[in-house]
């Protein structure tokens, strides 16, 4: 299949790097070519200005398969997607300043190979709108179609586990420990390893075992009828949207006069407040409940994190902070945030699903920025098909900690499982072993692709 890219930022290069993986054909366009700097050699790097004439007269667009226009300008991405029309060319669009959801059917119609929409506050709201329905509050992510969970958890819930060695606590005997975040340093543990009070330690298993530990170790709350949600600002069409959802009080804080009229006009299911949000006693004053939903989602990563932080010192456990620059990825896991969501991840994962179903990168903020989990198709020529998984020599900092199956069933493989031809390989893997894990998957390549999971 053959690809074409249009934009290298953080949506588009994600989105090139992962594709690149599974040997799809992929050519990335962008103006600047530092762009590049970070983007794999398997992909076919363009530097070329897709607005100028001479990009559409020496390119054959009709040769490609997709068309991704993923730029931060919607009026280049909607001119290039004009620019498709006509062509046998699936276009997947990205379009972030849209005053209404309903513009998406407009675009379709008008632009019938435009098979899909993205849209950064949209995917977001899909997001936060399963957390507000959620009765749990850890940090998850799930990989084989929901089969398979990796979660994380303050060991301090459950003093069974404290100054236990790993290989001795019964209840881990079918759940994998692949982390442990100590004071801001991200450990591989083995059964040897001893935890210690305060330690945030990060689970993989079957869904269902997850769910039984859950249970039996983590507070869990009971779903409310009815729920206080709160947002410290947020955007239009996310405030719609979550206002919209069943069974729960919204309260809008914005700071912005003309924001406030714009959504107390237009915003009916919700109370909207003019509010200053750089006051550590918005919490007492607007009586936010410690049961509710805190969102902080103002233009400012920074102030959007101390709200974040605010909201915990209050006893608000679902505290969700929405980052646009996610400059401080290495913090955010160990202050107790129970969800940091990056919109442009979000939506580089959700096109990455649209052309591959079965490829899958995890969103959530965990392992404080120092690793990530992939869920990867092995390659049909891949070298350890047939092989045990104690046969493989794996770096110390990779964990192979499921396996679905071609059947879709998910396996959580131990020393004597086998690779079988059509496995998608869940792993785990800290960034400084990434080459490995590269040399791993495709011994041909010779620079690492993984950078992009760097949030």
């Amino acid at each position: 299949m053959k690809i074409l890219i249009i934009g290298s930022g953080k949506v588009g290069s994600t989105i090139a790097k992962a594709l690149s993986l599974e040997k799809f054909e992929v050519d990335l366009v962008d103006r600047d070519e530092k762009n590049f700097e970070e983007i794999t050699n398997k992909v076919n790097k363009i530097r070329a200005d897709v607005l100028e004439e001479d990009f559409v007269i020496n390119n054959d667009l009709s040769k490609y398969d997709y068309a991704i226009i993923a730029t931060d300008s919607d009026k280049t991405n909607l001119i290039m997607a004009s620019i498709f029309k006509g062509l046998d060319v699936k276009i997947i669009l990205r379009l972030d300043e849209m005053e209404n959801i309903s513009e998406i059917g407009i675009i379709k119609n008008s632009l019938p190979n435009v098979v899909n929409v993205f849209n950064l506050s949209l995917e977001t709201a899909k997001l936060v709108t399963k957390l507000i329905g959620s009765t749990e509050y850890y940090e998850a992510d799930y990989f084989g179609k929901g089969k398979i969970e990796v979660t994380g958890h303050y060991i301090d819930m459950d003093e069974e586990f404290e100054n236990q060695k790993i290989r001795d606590i019964g209840s881990l005997s079918t759940i994998l420990v692949v982390g442990i975040l100590r004071e801001g340093e991200l450990i591989v543990p083995d059964g040897e390893t001893v935890l210690k009070s305060g330690d945030y330690i990060y689970l993989m298993g079957l869904s269902f075992d997850i769910r039984n530990f859950k249970h039996a170790h983590f507070e869990i709350k009971e779903k409310e009828d009815q729920r206080e949600v709160v947002i410290a600002s947020g955007d239009y069409n996310f405030n719609r949207i979550i206002s919209n959802l069943e069974n729960i009080n919204l309260k809008i804080l914005e700071p912005d006069r003309e924001k406030f009229e714009n959504y107390r006009r237009n915003i009916n299911r919700a109370f909207v407040v003019n509010k200053k949000l750089k006051n550590d006693k918005i919490f007492k004053e607007e009586d936010i409940s410690k049961d509710g939903v805190f969102i902080s989602m103002t233009e400012s990563d920074e102030l959007n994190i101390v709200l974040g932080l605010l909201a915990r010192s209050h006893g608000i456990s679902k505290n969700i902070v929405i980052q646009k620059d996610n400059n401080y990825d290495t913090i955010l896991e160990s202050l107790g945030i129970y969800r940091v969501i990056d919109p442009k991840v979000i939506v580089a994962n959700e096109i990455i699903k649209a052309i591959n179903t079965d490829m899958k990168v995890s969103i959530n903020y965990m392992f404080g920025g120092k690793a990530q989990v992939y869920e990867i198709k092995i390659p049909d020529d891949f070298v350890y098909i047939g092989k045990k998984l104690s046969e493989i020599n794996l770096h110390k900092e990779i964990i192979i900690g499921g396996i679905i199956r071609y059947d879709n069933s998910a396996v959580i493989p131990r020393g004597n499982t086998k690779i079988e031809k059509g496995d998608r390989l869940v792993i785990f893997s800290t960034n400084e072993s990434r080459k490995e894990l590269e040399e791993l998957i495709d011994p041909s390549l010779k620079k690492s692709i993984f950078d992009f999971f760097r949030r």
